[in-house]
């Protein structure tokens, strides 16, 4: 019960002045706060609880009773008790912590969040910044997770839950040498350490070594696991053009899943079958084509799964089929070269020759825009060994595109994986300066000069920053 000792502790440390006139409950909470650490935590409820309603309660017999009913289970006791004192700016770390709790424990996320956030604010350096990257991570919102979890990983490496929490962020986010550093000196036999092994392994494009280290998950392992394992099983033998391996893994097992639908159309088509490569993909792509894309994960799935879907059609020669669901995948991904050629080849087949050639122009210009073959090999191997690297690079051909916007978010995500890395910040102020956003761009740099005081670069773009009329970014000296 050492909680509701702290809780009491913190507000009896409050200055005076700022208690409003209350009743004297303090003694009898102390009672119950040594009944709670004497093991008698009904006991300490019962001497608290007939005060719960009384007017001008002191905030430390509620905060007491709410830690007791938490220890004891009762989430929605203690939600009712702890929530009121919570929603109030007065509310200090500890009472936020429990309110948190029990509103996790009833199911409220959205106020388990809002109160995670102010204890984080409150309390960089608590368990809360551990409890809301795992709740963030549990919504799938990944990005926000992961820039809670690593830090925290890392300060605290004894936490193998957060460890694999944020090493499953990382390969999510394709950031091989982060996840290699988390995953350094987990348990082999570990099986959530295993799957993600396995993973870190096919991004740095070895399959083969994938499937060995996930070959074991496939006995005995938590179902939740085997099917991960299954998954990145199938992608690694596809890697290695084994369809016929990769379809023995997936076929019945696809349920309502579309990226393990699409993982066995893509061996079903590699094996030479694309008419059993659309009747699997068929129901998902309608599906997913038919509606508007609610987030950008979604969007990037509904692009594949269309492409791929495409492609069988192109293959089957149903070509009215294939201008329809491939014209909504050059919307979706205007970048995708594959999209436009098939595009292009479907309206020519069904004798859309001027549609046709508008595509293939389009498919000409990307590919005009495109590095060499052996170029974009290197660029792959260098994204992997410097995720950031690559996010910038991306960052700065969406400024070239004139979405400006966009690589912000992306740059501003950067700067919260990697804090100590002064290349986000000097991105920042750069793209801001080229948008002629130069109030922003000051802003961003004298940001940037708190944490990196000495930083060179960050120097002179705050001075071209300064310069009345600046248009653009100086050349680097």
């Amino acid at each position: 019960m050492k909680q509701a000792a702290a809780v009491l502790l913190a507000l009896l440390a409050l200055p005076l002045a700022a208690q409003p006139p209350q009743r004297n409950d303090l003694p009898l909470v102390e009672q119950a706060v040594k009944k709670a650490q004497a093991g008698d935590l009904q006991g300490a409820i019962a001497l608290l609880e007939p005060l719960r309603n009384l007017p001008g309660v002191h905030p430390g017999t509620l905060s007491a009773l709410g830690s007791f009913y938490l220890e004891a289970g009762r989430a929605r006791d203690a939600l009712e008790v702890l929530g009121p004192i919570a929603e109030t700016e007065a509310a200090g770390p500890l009472i936020l912590q429990n309110a948190a709790r029990a509103a996790l424990a009833l199911g409220q996320t959205d106020k388990a969040e809002a109160w995670l956030r102010r204890l984080v604010a409150k309390a960089p350096g608590s368990p809360a910044v551990r409890e809301l990257g795992i709740l963030l991570g549990s919504q799938a919102r990944i990005a926000e997770s992961y820039s809670l979890l690593r830090p925290w990983a890392l300060a605290h490496p004894e936490d193998q839950e957060a460890r694999l929490s944020a090493a499953f962020g990382a390969i999510e986010l394709d950031r091989v040498p982060e996840a290699e550093e988390l995953l350094k000196g987990l348990p082999e036999d570990d099986p959530r350490a295993r799957l993600l092994r396995g993973r870190l392994q096919l991004l740095k494009r070895d399959p083969s070594a994938a499937i060995a280290t996930l070959e074991p998950l496939l006995r005995g392992a938590p179902p939740n696991l085997e099917s991960g394992a299954r998954r990145a099983m199938a992608d690694a033998h596809i890697a290695l053009g084994q369809s016929a391996e990769a379809i023995t893994l997936l076929q019945g097992r696809i349920g309502q899943d579309p990226s393990l639908a699409l993982l066995l159309a893509k061996a079903h088509f590699k094996s030479g079958d694309p008419a059993q490569a659309a009747a699997v993909l068929e129901p998902f792509a309608l599906n997913l084509l038919a509606r508007d894309p609610a987030t950008a994960s979604e969007r990037v799935l509904t692009s594949d799964v269309g492409l791929e879907y495409g492609q069988a059609l192109v293959a089957l020669s149903k070509w009215p089929e294939a201008v329809t669901v491939l014209e909504k995948v050059t919307r979706l991904a205007p970048q995708s070269l594959q999209a436009w050629q098939l595009l292009g080849r479907a309206q020519l087949a069904s004798g859309r020759r001027e549609d046709a050639t508008r595509s293939m122009e389009e498919f000409r210009k990307l590919q005009s825009g495109q590095k060499e073959v052996m170029a974009q090999v290197e660029d792959v191997d260098k994204g992997v060994a410097d995720p950031t690297g690559r996010n910038l690079q991306r960052a700065a051909d969406l400024t070239a595109a004139g979405r400006t916007d966009e690589a912000l978010a992306m740059i501003r995500q950067e700067i919260g994986f990697v804090p100590n890395d002064p290349r986000p910040r000097i991105a920042e102020v750069r793209t801001l300066l080229e948008a002629k956003r130069t109030a922003e761009a000051l802003k961003a740099a004298e940001a940037g000069l708190g944490v990196f005081p000495g930083n060179a670069e960050l120097a002179r773009l705050r001075e071209a920053a300064r310069l009345p009329g600046t248009a653009g970014v100086p050349p680097a000296d």
